[in-house]
């Protein structure tokens, strides 16, 4: 086995980022006047006190959220491969990597590196410990972990789901946790370990705000 350093690093710097740290880009941008928005666009929207409901025609909207997606979706193929998409795994030189296995070493440290990407994105330290719901980050991520077709069928479905019955955040990603582990064992088989590992990962942000009772913010909105 082989590996390649390049795809390997720069896999790792994509799915590590923190989201915040796209601040910087705009900043920039903004001192040497290049960017000339609506304050409106920049501040937060509260549609009414309390209400932290899920909606999609704020999210959409958010060109970080699709900078978020395009990031986590290449650096999951590229940590992991799809032979599907011609994509090959920075890890290279032996069949066996295609078929990881549970417990195997490349498995264990795809895993290790996703993991902590996925820390680094639902959690935020400023000042205070602040708990986020990476939509967007988990939808590019599923692409890699669970293959396309059940990673955009999870992502469609809860999406439809959530216009028809608007709900918080902590609803909607342990409803799209649960579409994308059924839809990942459909198209991908019961014995695929990365629909197993994306489905506990998923569920991370949700298990941690409940035991800690804190909701899940959504980048760019108010956190009470």
């Amino acid at each position: 086995m082989s590996i390649n350093y390049f795809y390997l690093i720069l896999a790792i710097a994509l799915l590590w980022m923190p989201r915040h740290w796209l601040r910087v880009g705009r900043k920039a941008a903004r001192n040497l006047g290049l960017s000339r928005r609506s304050r409106k666009r920049d501040f937060v929207r509260i549609r009414e006190s309390g209400d932290n409901r899920v909606n999609a025609s704020e999210e959409f909207t958010k060109a970080r959220n699709y900078v978020d997606f395009l990031r986590a979706m290449t650096g999951g193929l590229l940590l992991i491969g799809n032979p599907d998409l011609g994509v090959t795994s920075c890890f290279v030189g032996s069949e066996e990597i295609i078929e990881v296995q549970a417990g195997s070493f490349v498995f264990e440290i795809q895993l290790l590196i996703i993991s902590i990407g996925v820390v680094r994105q639902f959690v935020r330290i400023e000042g205070r410990v602040t708990f986020f719901a990476p939509l967007f980050y988990f939808a590019g991520l599923a692409l890699a972990l669970c293959g396309v077709g059940a990673g955009f069928f999870a992502f469609l479905l809860v999406w439809t789901l959530n216009l028809a019955i608007p709900v918080p955040s902590v609803g909607f990603l342990t409803v799209y946790t649960i579409f994308l582990g059924l839809l990942g064992m459909l198209f991908q088989g019961i014995g695929n370990y990365y629909v197993y590992a994306a489905t506990i990962l998923y569920a991370l942000p949700v298990v941690v705000s409940l035991m800690a009772r804190r909701s899940l913010a959504l980048f760019n909105k108010k956190q009470k």
